[in-house]
């Protein structure tokens, strides 16, 4: 995978997907921040992605930090939030199993599940540990994951998902693989970028399914504990799928 494929995929990613599924997901962040307030006004996303999250704090008067891995991301959210005030709001290269920072934030989320990426249990409760790093007493981590159902149902589709636009196509064919419990998705198309340059794209994504217990026995070993977990359904999904939930939404705190 080039860099340049990777930047047409995060440019094709945000506008197939990105933007889609963080309409859904800002009316969970309306009603969590309304039922758990704070005066304290500091909000990090990890695996922040193309930055809505951060876009989203930021509008709303909070200090807000994105970290991610990857650079093709961030530059896509830096062109996002090109006239943003920079004291409002800073975008972070990292690695989110040990996060480049020493502040504490109120809020701190990781959306898109992607937390499912961490394929092996260990890097899922090293990313814990290094959140759990980074908040005060009174912080909130708030998080989606997929359920476990949804990769036979959405996984193992044989026809492949394909969005497309003047600027874009992206097409995503998956598979899963049961006993082992990992998906694979194959992502192929093209982007044409701001610069007016069209970029192929081809690469390979994968994610682990993990059950509920799972992610509660591994956020007790970072020290925190769910305050709240949500069943959160983005596009609606649920009653056509053989699937006792879409995707889960923590809540959690210091335990």
């Amino acid at each position: 995978m080039t860099g340049e494929s990777y930047a047409a995929f995060a440019y094709a990613y945000d506008k197939a997907l990105g933007t889609r599924f963080f309409r859904a997901v800002r009316r969970v962040l309306d009603d969590v921040l309304e039922n758990h307030p704070t005066p304290k006004r500091t909000h990090l996303d990890i695996a922040c992605g193309t930055a809505h999250a951060v876009e989203y704090f930021r509008a709303q008067g909070w200090r807000s930090t994105g970290v991610d891995a990857s650079l093709p991301m961030l530059q896509v959210a830096r062109a996002r939030m090109q006239s943003a005030p920079s004291r409002a709001m800073r975008l972070v290269a990292g690695d989110i199993r040990a996060l480049p920072l020493r502040s504490t934030f109120a809020r701190i989320t990781c959306l898109y599940d992607s937390l499912n990426h961490m394929l092996d249990r260990d890097d899922l409760v090293a990313t814990f540990r290094s959140v759990r790093g980074v908040m005060s007493d009174d912080s909130l981590f708030l998080f989606d994951m997929n359920h476990p159902d949804v990769y036979p149902e959405v996984w193992g589709y044989r026809e492949p998902y394909i969005a497309a636009g003047d600027d874009y196509r992206l097409q995503i064919d998956t598979s899963y693989r049961s006993r082992e419990r990992l998906a694979r998705g194959v992502v192929s198309g093209w982007a044409k970028l701001p610069n007016g340059e069209r970029v192929e794209i081809r690469e390979t994504h994968r994610q682990r399914a993990y059950r509920e217990k799972e992610i509660l026995d591994a956020l007790g070993e970072a020290g925190l504990e769910a305050v709240e977990i949500r069943d959160f359904d983005p596009f609606g999904d649920a009653d056509d799928l053989d699937a006792a939930g879409v995707k889960l939404f923590f809540v959690c705190g210091i335990r």
